[in-house]
Formats: C-alpha cells, sequence, structure tokens
C-alpha cells in the first residue's frame, strides 16, 4: 500500500495536508477520512477527475454527487441562496454529518455539476477534511469509498482494498468514528424533503424544521 500515508485525525500533520492537498490542486483523486465513513474525492471544479471518480465507482452519471466545503464562503460561491430553513440547519447541525441540497448558482458556466438544477453540500467535522478544504482552497467531492452497491469504508485498508492503486492518495486517519453516510436534505422543496437518512435522524431535524419523509 505504497499510496497510503498515515495522517493524525485529532491534529493533522500540516506538511501532510499540504502534500495531499497539492494532489488534489494537481487534478488528483484521494480517499480520505471524515466523521461518517471514509470519502474519495478531488477538486469539485476538475471535470476529469469528477469523471474519473465516477468510472472507479462504477457509479451512474445520473447520480449526484455530495461536495464538501470548508465554509459558509465557498459554499455561497456555488449555491444560488441560502433560504431561512437551510440557515436554520447550519446553525444547528454544522459541521457535522448532514447533507443539504441547494438550488446550484446560475452563474456556474464551467462547473462540472452546472447542467444540474441543484447541488448537495456539507460542511464536515473532520479536522483532516477542514484541513484538506483550508489548504487546497477550493470545496472538495466527497462520496463513500467503495464500489457502487458495496458497504462503504470505514478504514483505509478497505478503501486500498476497493480501489487499490487507481488512488493517487490514501489518507489513513484510523477507523471513522460512525459507518452512517451524511443523512440528506433538500431544502429546494416546501417544506424540505429526506433524501437519505444518516447520522443525524429525521427526528434531530424534524426539531429544528418541517421535512417530508
Amino acid at each position: 500500500m505504497n499510496n497510503v500515508i498515515k495522517i493524525n485525525h485529532i491534529t493533522p500533520e500540516h506538511n501532510l495536508i499540504s502534500n495531499a492537498a497539492g494532489i488534489l490542486q494537481k487534478g488528483g483523486v484521494i480517499g480520505y477520512p471524515t466523521e461518517t465513513v471514509y470519502g474519495i474525492g478531488c477538486n469539485a471544479f476538475d471535470e476529469k477527475a469528477v469523471n474519473r471518480i465516477y468510472d472507479l465507482k462504477h457509479r451512474d452519471k445520473s447520480n449526484a454527487l455530495i461536495i464538501i466545503a470548508a465554509d459558509i464562503i465557498q459554499i455561497s460561491d456555488i449555491v444560488e441562496s441560502i433560504p431561512d430553513p437551510a440557515e436554520k440547519l447550519i446553525e444547528n447541525f454544522w459541521p457535522g454529518p448532514l447533507t443539504i441540497v441547494f438550488e446550484i448558482s446560475k452563474s456556474l458556466k464551467e462547473f462540472p455539476f452546472g447542467k444540474s438544477k441543484t447541488i448537495a453540500i456539507r460542511i464536515p467535522d473532520s479536522p483532516i477534511c477542514l484541513s484538506l478544504l483550508k489548504v487546497s482552497g477550493f470545496p472538495i467531492v466527497s462520496t463513500s469509498a467503495n464500489i457502487t452497491g458495496q458497504p462503504a469504508a470505514s478504514k483505509a485498508s478497505e478503501v486500498f482494498n476497493y480501489f487499490g492503486n487507481q488512488l493517487d492518495l490514501i489518507i489513513d486517519g484510523g477507523e471513522t468514528p460512525s459507518h452512517k453516510p451524511s443523512t440528506v436534505i433538500d431544502i429546494t422543496k416546501t417544506p424540505a424533503r429526506l433524501i437519505r437518512e444518516g447520522a443525524i435522524t429525521p427526528l434531530e431535524i424534524s426539531t429544528v424544521i418541517d421535512i417530508n419523509y
């Protein structure tokens, strides 16, 4: 496993994060831990790298990919607006394992997801992810590290078993604290709609906003 490096999941080493960010900046695809399961990702603005992820996962391109961002500033660049229900969810659950589906910004022309009307985004509660996002300087694709239809990886060794040296780098941050993916809520609907149950329960969300599920 010569493409695997260990990074402290609590206090990530800056030089190692910088190395990983450099790979992303050059169009690479990496595996990395989140606070839910391991993901594979790339620069969300790099269409060639995004297509490579679809191919690696054997995933139909009609199925959207989730994006993670460092902060609201990164998100504001790619969404049309942040409506009131989203603001309430952000205040209560971000950073954390809640993915929110927004209307995509109409100003994005060359963005790989620009043909879609919506985009799914979250701010993760993971020091490794947040460090990667800040050093890279752009949002990153975050899709579970597995072949479509197979269980999501919770260890770096499982990521390697799926993809081996097809990934440019795999960050070993230990076993992830949760084996559940993020919960996905579509706030472009009224009321908001639960798309996927995950680490945050529908009951928890319903204490903040009205949802259909």
